[in-house]
């Protein structure tokens, strides 16, 4: 196995160690200790201080994609109204998930490039579609940008008993996610980003006007969220409990909230703003446009001209740098700095712009 010595991936991210002991330890089966329900309770705490939020937090086995089709197929039915925000790959998504399981879309687009601006046009759409469900992702990766979430109760509002379905799995503990403030229903979140744990966990927020939806959809498989509404009341598991994925996560939770929340914010956008200025100097081009959001957690930034991405890549690699590609649309026109949770700091930053400067 090739380790690099400047990871600078997207996620999943370098796991620190205290991370990794949590998952060394040789725990007993979860369905039959109580210490286990008392972890699940912490770990969920943890989640809850770490969006601002007082909804119900729901921790399940699997990477970030689990929630995402989990949280859509427990609140929507074929023929519902879906509204989806899109300025990136994984905002498509969304809408391309939900026309999956039969769902009236539509969709307000904006260049990858972007970050929504104005609302009002959004807001028209929203008042005469009445959507079931308001889809929008915070970090985009892909494109290195961040969406003004907290624009989106006023869009809600317009929409009667509608939905806001939020992706947070790139922002959580890398920028203020602010569930209650924002009016978000359904806030999803993985381990192996900003978090800095192995991709075996996924969570999500859940507010009462989502559970009432579940109540009503009673969707039922592996990703369901139904099972898992009483599991603090029952101290019972629907399926077989991870206990190493979930000592990880609240392991690494706890790592955020002994630096503070606020701190560790602080530093992402410290890291990244010296990170997209340093670029800037040597002469790199930064993908969003200049009054876009950028994200604090990934810079995305095109390729230098007359380079390859395969070329490109290996050559990072040799000088021990490991970054991201571009995806969908974007491949092979950019590539990405992950300068997320363990990997913001400046000191990695500074070592992988040392290479830039010379490949």
């Amino acid at each position: 196995m090739i380790r690099y010595p400047i990871p600078m991936v997207p996620g999943p991210v370098s796991v620190p160690e205290p991370v990794l002991a949590a998952a060394a330890v040789d725990y007993p089966s979860g369905d039959l200790e109580a210490e286990f329900l008392e972890l699940y309770r912490h770990a969920r705490q943890g989640l809850q201080a770490l969006m601002e939020t007082r909804n119900d937090v729901v921790i399940h086995t699997g990477e970030g994609m689990l929630v995402l089709w989990g949280a859509m197929k427990s609140v929507l039915r074929p023929g519902d109204r879906v509204l989806s925000l899109v300025t990136g790959v994984f905002g498509q998504g969304f809408a391309d998930m939900a026309r999956g399981l039969g769902c009236n879309v539509a969709v307000f687009e904006l260049s990858h490039d972007a970050t929504l601006g104005d609302i009002e046009p959004l807001v028209e759409i929203a008042r005469r579609f009445q959507p079931r469900m308001i889809t929008a992702v915070h970090c985009e990766t892909p494109s290195g940008t961040l969406n003004p979430i907290e624009r989106l109760g006023e869009v809600k509002r317009q929409c009667g008993d509608g939905l806001l379905l939020v992706d947070a799995v790139a922002s959580i503990a890398g920028a203020r996610v602010a569930v209650d403030d924002w009016e978000v229903d359904l806030c999803l979140g993985g381990t192996q980003k900003c978090l800095s744990a192995p991709p075996s966990m996924s969570f999500l927020s859940v507010s009462d006007a989502a559970w009432d939806a579940v109540g009503y959809v009673k969707y039922a498989g592996y990703d369901a969220l139904l099972p898992f509404r009483h599991v603090l009341d029952d101290g019972w598991f629907p399926y077989t409990p991870n206990w190493q994925g979930l000592a990880c996560l609240d392991t690494a939770v706890n790592l955020v909230l002994q630096e503070g929340l606020d701190r560790c914010i602080q530093r992402h956008d410290d890291v990244a703003a010296h990170c997209r200025r340093e670029l800037a100097r040597l002469g790199y081009r930064l993908f969003p446009r200049p009054d876009a959001r950028p994200s604090p957690t990934v810079t995305t930034v095109y390729l230098p001209q007359q380079r390859e991405w395969r070329e490109f890549d290996t050559d990072l690699r040799r000088a021990g740098l490991a970054v991201g590609g571009g995806l969908g649309p974007l491949a092979g026109r950019v590539f990405r700095l992950g300068h997320m949770g363990s990997q913001a700091q400046r000191g990695i930053v500074d070592r992988a712009l040392a290479v830039l400067a010379k490949v």
